[in-house]
């Protein structure tokens, strides 16, 4: 009795929902992943992510971002704490490391003018790790059954 041209509003975020989920679901590298507590998880991740870390820095481009790797956790949308009450679940991909390797003669230069205090040192910040891509939007439903969306929410590739 209740056809789409009824609901036409919340039609439109349904099958929005549903794309994201979809896309999300074929990005999933492991389809059928066991269910897990989040520190079973954590500590998962914590081991797979010291031994991917330094095969990811080599793959960065003349071997600039050596220390800065992408890395990437197990979480709940909850945990973001945006404000969002939910179940659902989403990898979480991060920055970290440092970019020494990519330390420039400028960089070294200004490292020495503030050691030497001819420049206040809180003018003048080390390069950073940072994400240069983000992962598609993140579309979920919240315990009220609210539609969202987030965006540039977890990093896809990082430098510095």
């Amino acid at each position: 009795a209740n056809m789409p041209e009824d609901y036409p509003d919340q039609f439109d975020e349904v099958v929005d929902f549903i794309q994201a989920t979809i896309k999300r679901l074929r990005r999933s590298p492991d389809k059928q992943t066991p269910i897990f507590s989040r520190r079973e998880r954590n500590r998962q991740n914590a081991a797979t992510n010291i031994e991917n870390s330094s095969k990811k820095g080599r793959r960065n481009h003349k071997g600039k971002n050596r220390g800065c790797v992408l890395t990437e956790i197990h979480l709940n949308v909850t945990d973001l704490d945006l404000g969002y009450d939910t179940k659902e679940e989403l990898i979480f991909r991060y920055c970290s490391g440092s970019c020494d390797a990519a330390e420039t003669t400028y960089d070294k230069i200004l490292k020495n003018l503030t050691r030497k205090k001819k420049i206040v040192n809180d003018k003048v910040r080390p390069a950073c790790c940072r994400p240069t891509a983000f992962d598609d939007d993140l579309s979920f439903l919240d315990d009220n059954l609210v539609y969202h969306i987030l965006k540039k929410h977890s990093a896809k590739r990082c430098g510095c």
